[in-house]
């Protein structure tokens, strides 16, 4: 239960007279903590001041992984360097924080999950407090692989719930990895440029780093669409939607549910879906109804009581946003779409 580990690290760290507890989970290049509120605002200071992207400590930990159970920092420094490295000098020993002790478990989905206690009062009571750790760690790997197991399940149980209403859908990672993916997600893969080591890619260099950019705004909160041309010069739209369930979920699998919009492949669409499914504002959503109703722009202009010029940026936004790349495009598209939305 995600919510409940600030707490448990809390507790964990009051029973060996340290500070606070740190929980890490590592996957790809995107890493997660959660805290116990005591260290919490440091550990914040940390990542922000970027000490998190070069985390020798963090690393060093993780390279005696073979050692099944807590090392404190003067098992894996010497003296000198605990002395003269700036992530101690300047950053841990000032905040009271150079002595603690941390443990690597593997065996669950992602790629390296750390726990730490911080902030005891001395090497030598971060020693002492390790044969307590060490009993303790057993249940806590178990409840790391049983949480990471419930999330990879959701994830697919997310895709799959889409697949029967003819829906391609997959859960990204924030480094476009691919957690999950159903079967009409890998069906349209090919005509996309397919995926590469697992990773979901465009063959179009710029318009893969247009997605990349996408998804990496998408962990921010709001969702994106992408508009592109598939082979054959088939038009599709890529729609990213952020995945928010508890900040302190720590082994959430993905961070985006990603959906190929293709139209005329889906079976369940209403005519709201239908004026939202491009991201199209309502002006540009009742131009491209007019349009698909077969009127020119002068008679759309005409029409809505706005001028010609108004009409064209609408269109141009809207072609835009839908890959379409005319009026005559654009309408079939559209009414593909449209037809298909239950009486």
């Amino acid at each position: 239960m995600p919510p409940l580990w600030p707490r448990i690290l809390s507790d964990i760290a009051r029973a060996v007279d340290a500070r606070g507890g740190l929980l890490m989970a590592k996957r790809g290049d995107a890493e997660r903590w959660v805290a116990s509120k005591q260290i919490a605002p440091v550990v914040t200071e940390f990542v922000d001041q970027g000490w998190a992207e070069h985390n020798v400590r963090a690393s060093r930990c993780r390279s005696k992984s073979s050692y099944a159970g807590f090392l404190t920092d003067t098992d894996i420094f010497t003296t000198q360097e605990l002395q003269t490295l700036p992530i101690y000098s300047e950053f841990l020993r000032p905040r009271g924080l150079d002595a603690g002790a941390g443990t690597a478990i593997h065996g669950v989905k992602t790629d390296s999950l750390m726990i730490t206690v911080e902030g005891f009062k001395s090497h030598s009571a971060a020693k002492r407090a390790v044969l307590f750790l060490d009993s303790i760690r057993p249940h806590l790997a178990r409840a790391a692989a049983i949480s990471a197991r419930m999330r990879m399940e959701q994830a697919n149980a997310a895709t799959e719930a889409l697949a029967t209403i003819g829906v391609a859908a997959a859960v990204l990672a924030s480094d476009a990895s691919i957690v999950s993916a159903n079967s009409p997600f890998k069906a349209l893969l090919a005509t996309l440029g397919g995926d590469g080591a697992g990773r979901f890619r465009l063959s179009d260099v710029q318009a893969n780093a247009e997605f990349l950019e996408a998804l990496r705004l998408t962990s921010f909160g709001s969702g994106r669409s992408l508009a592109l041309r598939r082979r054959a010069d088939k038009p599709c739209v890529l729609h990213l939607a952020p995945l928010i369930r508890s900040v302190k979920d720590v082994f959430q699998e993905g961070s985006a549910l990603l959906v190929l919009d293709v139209p005329g492949t889906s079976e369940t669409y209403d005519s709201e879906t239908i004026r939202r499914l491009y991201d199209l504002t309502p002006a540009e959503a009742k131009v491209a109804h007019l349009v698909a109703e077969g009127q020119t722009p002068a008679e759309v202009a005409r029409s809505l009581g706005v001028s010609i010029e108004t009409i064209r940026t609408h269109l141009k936004h809207t072609f835009a946003k839908t890959g379409a790349d005319g009026q005559i495009r654009l309408s079939a598209q559209f009414r593909s779409v449209a037809s298909r939305r239950p009486e």
